[in-house]
């Protein structure tokens, strides 16, 4: 998040964390270190930070037991590594989708001039590894909440990964600017790159970009496929009520995205609206079950790997959210 820093295996709000304004300071970076370190002893002992109760990937094991996995007697005595970094800058987009559900840190990147409110990742990630606490042989990194076209540090970010080892890099992006950096990663990394397209006309993208690009991110869409065949490119379309949610713009949207030869065609529900708002009861449209049809329909007629969330489905089969 913009004000702290935690250590997670998982991102969201959980986990030992560290507030600050001024989250950059070595100080500070050191607190977090002895908190991840307390937390892991404590976790030894059976003892749970109170950040992590509830938590979905939490698993508890009998230590004296011979049922329990070999590997994890074993990273008992290991120094835990960092296998998995998630960044999620926030505050910085070159478009404002109006189902974003971080709209509360997005400030609109007007010129290029304009200075950044977000602390700089790439001292941390360095700090990281001199300390030898990220695991080279299996780090996977996830780019994600704010346009990486327009995160200042991407570059230097990408450099350090493959100068250091990393399995696979893990790209959200809107699409709208062309990342060179990207081809480059999956001549030495697995590369899946997701870009929400969410329309299949240039009207319809202005509606819920807010910006007049949609020819752009299908060009660059089709540039990626073209300069590596190891990206796995995965178009993203989230239903908008009365915008987006109709059979003709979805053709339109495979008509584009299978021009610009990307493998997988993902549908998905607008998350601002069925999962930022529990307690209230979201009934799914009933026109949303034929556009999910035709939606499997479409990836086989244009030869996409269809993808549709788990947590979609249940959403679905249940036919509500509250």
């Amino acid at each position: 998040m913009p004000d702290n820093l935690r250590f997670c295996c998982v991102s969201g709000d959980r986990g030992p964390k560290v507030n600050s304004d001024n989250p950059d300071k070595k100080e500070v970076f050191l607190q977090l270190m002895n908190i991840r370190d307390k937390a892991l002893e404590g976790m030894k002992n059976y003892i749970l930070p109170k950040e992590c109760e509830g938590c979905a990937c939490y698993r508890e094991y009998d230590l004296d037991s011979p049922d329990t996995p070999k590997e994890i007697t074993e990273k008992l005595n290991e120094k835990p590594l960092i296998s998995y970094i998630i960044v999620n800058h926030f505050r910085q987009c070159d478009c404002f989708c109006i189902y974003c559900t971080l709209s509360r840190y997005h400030k609109k990147i007007i010129t290029k001039s304009q200075k950044s409110d977000y602390y700089d990742l790439f001292p941390i990630i360095k700090q990281l590894y001199k300390e030898k606490l990220i695991d080279t042989q299996n780090l996977n990194v996830e780019f994600q909440g704010g346009s990486i076209g327009v995160l200042k540090e991407f570059p230097d970010l990408i450099k350090i990964f493959l100068k250091n080892g990393v399995k696979t890099m893990q790209f959200f992006t809107n699409g709208i600017k062309y990342m060179p950096q990207i081809p480059d990663v999956s001549k030495k990394a697995g590369v899946i790159l997701i870009c929400s397209v969410d329309a299949g006309s240039r009207q319809t993208f202005k509606k819920i970009k807010l910006v007049d690009k949609f020819d752009d991110v299908i060009k660059n869409l089709k540039k990626y496929s073209e300069k590596s065949k190891n990206i796995e490119i995965n178009a993203k379309y989230i239903l908008q009520e009365g915008i987006n949610d109709n059979k003709d713009e979805l053709s339109g949207f495979f008509g584009a995205v299978s021009s610009a030869k990307v493998h997988v065609a993902q549908l998905d529900l607008d998350f601002k609206k069925v999962m930022m708002n529990k307690g209230v009861r979201y009934d799914i449209p009933q026109h949303y079950y034929e556009l999910f049809d035709f939606f499997r329909e479409q990836c086989s007629k244009h030869n996409l790997i269809p993808s549709v969330n788990s947590y979609i489905q249940q959403i679905l089969d249940k036919g509500y959210f509250e």
